[in-house]
């Protein structure tokens, strides 16, 4: 499957019938090695980078959507991009269904949202600390 049409699958419309991530992988090595052109030493820089470089804190994000929702919105769409670049699937999309809550775009429980996304970040980040230590 090409990224394009992966990437269509990780952020579906709200108004899909595809309601939940029990498809996706939490992070999808073949898929990350295809988007970065079989470039293995790349990849293992992006994951680097995922796992070390900026790291996610849920107090962060709950004190950010205590007073900007936009800046909420963009933090999280900073981690949810770095998931969707290295294909940690669960991650992204569940991110994606915070960033679009904080944005005004869909309705959902922030605390349930924050929950999820923060679980789904730190199972993938285990799963890439494994494979570049």
């Amino acid at each position: 499957m090409s990224y394009y049409k992966k990437a269509e699958w990780i952020r579906p419309s709200f108004n899909s019938k595809f309601t939940g991530n029990e498809n996706m992988e939490t992070f999808n090595r073949t898929l990350a090695l295809e988007m970065v052109g079989d470039e293995a030493e790349l990849l293992q820089e992006l994951e680097r980078s995922f796992v070390y470089d900026k790291i996610f804190d849920i107090k962060t994000l709950e004190n950010l959507e205590a007073t900007d929702k936009l800046e909420a919105a963009a933090y999280v769409h900073s981690f949810k991009g770095a998931a969707r670049q290295i294909a940690a699937e669960k991650a992204a999309f569940s991110g994606q269904k915070l960033e679009d809550v904080l944005r005004g775009k869909a309705q959902g429980n922030l605390k349930e949202l924050n929950s999820e996304f923060s679980s789904m970040l730190s199972e993938a980040i285990e799963i890439i600390r494994k494979d570049i230590e």
